[in-house]
């Protein structure tokens, strides 16, 4: 059975109080009482020593377990979301043609039933993504290429992709100077498309998002604004739950927004909410600026230890 921190702590102690106890012994001339103790605080010592690398070598095993079981299942995934990509690109792909009437005229309500299935198709694709990178996650597959990157370029380019996929207006307030970020690119679009998404689905139809870019000391500001309803206290603090969203219950995994934290954190920052029922909600999160001096030229930086997550 392994011993307790408690357990080996008390152990160390003894034996200190003991070691202590011989040398007064020794020092006052007590021979054998001193020999006795000295023996005595070595046995003590070394069987806590011995506990705390036995404990240490289970812990390292335990370790070992974990990640390989975490791999395994990074590695189920992958299969299952190639297995399902493949059937789903034929459907969206058949409906896209159907949609483009390629096939022939449609009726209107064949263009309804059309357009649904092209819809949940894209959705279906999405979501197979989204738990593929969760379970990379999880299983610590994921590394930060951090470069410096023109915040404000990447977003424009980001968000232009986007008006072609939602009807909500998209605007980019970035005055001033371009931004320099220490980012890895293709992670922070992610962050950034993942958030204008919820940002969608939260707004009325006739949506308007705000995407927002501030330096702040050695930090940059990034703020994701739109003009929905937005949302409870209990929604907010369950918003960044591995399997929840921002909206009513049964209608979405947020794991778009598991994801973004996960992704923020990786890069040092933090990610909070700021909302009012009735009156929208705006998602921010941090980024470091690239240092002064720095270049465009792609450059691998130490991974800093994730910070608090604000709410």
């Amino acid at each position: 059975m392994q011993a307790s921190p408690r357990q080996l702590h008390v152990a160390l102690i003894g034996g200190a109080v003991l070691a202590s106890a011989s040398i007064v012994g020794l020092v006052s001339g007590a021979g054998v009482t001193a020999f006795v103790l000295c023996w005595s605080a070595a046995l003590v010592v070394g069987v806590g020593l011995v506990a705390a690398l036995g404990r240490q070598s289970a812990d390292r095993e335990r370790l070992t377990e974990l990640t390989d079981l975490a791999t395994h299942r990074a590695d189920q995934v992958a299969v299952l979301s190639h297995e399902i990509r493949t059937p789903l690109a034929v459907i969206q792909g058949a409906g896209e043609l159907l949609a483009e009437q390629q096939a022939g005229p449609l009726t209107a309500q064949q263009a309804v039933f059309v357009g649904r299935i092209v819809d949940n198709a894209a959705r279906m694709h999405t979501l197979s993504e989204q738990l593929l990178t969760r379970a990379r996650l999880e299983a610590g597959l994921f590394t930060v290429d951090r470069s410096v990157v023109d915040l404000r370029a990447l977003f424009r380019r980001v968000i232009d992709d986007l008006c072609q996929v939602t009807d909500a207006s998209i605007v980019l307030d970035a005055p001033g100077a371009p931004v320099q970020a220490y980012i890895d690119p293709e992670l922070i679009r992610q962050v950034l498309v993942n958030l204008v998404h919820n940002a969608a689905h939260l707004g009325t139809p006739d949506n308007r998002i705000e995407v927002r870019i501030l330096p702040i000391d050695d930090e940059v500001s990034v703020s994701v604004s739109d003009g929905g309803t937005g949302m409870t206290t209990e929604q907010r603090d369950r918003l960044f739950g591995r399997f929840s969203s921002g909206r009513s219950l049964g209608n979405g995994t947020g794991i778009g927004l598991f994801i973004s934290q996960q992704f923020v954190q990786m890069h040092g920052g933090r990610i909070f909410v700021d909302t009012i029922s009735g009156k929208g909600t705006t998602m921010m999160f941090t980024l470091p600026l690239a240092p002064s001096g720095s270049s465009g030229a792609g450059r691998a930086a130490p991974r800093r230890a994730p910070r608090g997550v604000r709410r």
